[in-house]
């Protein structure tokens, strides 16, 4: 595998990020697993183009830009790992718009602004994350449209978990505040309460609605899920229990995100994938919403 211009090869790159992906695409065939490394390789160097410190504004985005050019086939001198990516989305017949949607999401990091309601919310959402499910489903091998709706709905459900997760963390970067402002007004909470990290019934009621609507994009997910791209997206159906699974650990908790990051253990991570793997393979379709 080549390795990026800045030295780690993909694999190294998913194994050094700790992220849940390292678990899910355990599930994969070889080749498939390797064209996910480079391609979470990719996310992770445009995320951290917009997060990294020692960046100008003017810098970042024109080396937002240069990743443009290079999805695009446009870029000239391009390094192994650059060229790795382009035959990647070639042979994948991936669209460049799906990958430079992705880089257009983690420009709106760049200079950070609050989101006023969940539509505007949303299409940072689907930037960022349904764009990379989109581009998932192909490098699996999907072969029904109807995973496009799984991967879009996932990737709502999957960010915004991430963003629940997240909001103490967010905050001291960079002051970002991801929950619309709607939303907090609706539950009679406020920006300032979050910067004093201000834990009351406001605080829960808030936290109850946005985890409800990550539980509604998770089941339509699970509905879109159709028996012929079941094996397909075992790495997705790996990623979909364990951040559920996280969802749940932090409404069990009472939502104490400012007092702690929510994690399972390693040995659950790799439980819940052998689940989706035996799922899978057997093709049983999950159980029905209670």
């Amino acid at each position: 595998m080549s390795s990026t211009s800045s030295g780690p090869s993909a694999h190294d790159i998913v194994k050094r990020s700790r992220s849940n992906l390292a678990f899910a695409l355990a599930c994969l065939p070889k080749r498939r697993r390797q064209d996910m490394y480079v391609f979470y390789a990719f996310c992770r160097i445009v995320d951290d183009i917009a997060d990294d410190e020692g960046w100008t504004t003017p810098e970042r985005l024109q080396a937002l830009e240069r990743w443009r050019a290079v999805v695009r086939g446009e870029a000239p001198n391009c390094d192994p790992f650059e060229r790795d990516l382009l035959e990647l989305r070639h042979r994948h017949h991936i669209p460049a718009d799906e990958m430079t949607a992705i880089i257009d999401g983690v420009a709106m990091d760049i200079d950070p602004h609050p989101y006023q309601t969940w539509e505007d919310l949303k299409l940072y959402c689907y930037r960022v994350a349904s764009c990379v499910g989109l581009v998932s489903v192909r490098i699996f091998g999907c072969r029904d449209e109807r995973s496009r709706d799984y991967a879009i709905n996932l990737g709502y459900a999957l960010q915004i978990t991430n963003i629940l997760r997240d909001i103490r963390a967010d905050w001291e970067n960079g002051q970002r505040v991801y929950l619309p402002l709607d939303d907090l007004a609706a539950a009679g909470y406020s920006v300032a309460d979050l910067s004093n990290r201000k834990y009351n019934e406001a605080f829960v009621r808030l936290m109850r609605q946005e985890v409800a609507r990550a539980r509604s994009y998770y089941e339509l997910a699970r509905a879109a899920l159709v028996k012929r791209d079941r094996r397909p997206l075992l790495a997705a159906e790996a990623m979909r229990r364990i951040y559920s699974e996280t969802l749940d650990l932090l409404e069990a908790d009472g939502y104490r995100v400012f007092d702690q990051r929510y994690r399972l253990s390693s040995l659950r991570k790799a439980r819940l994938v052998a689940g989706a793997w035996t799922k899978g393979l057997f093709g049983r379709r999950p159980p029905a919403p209670a």
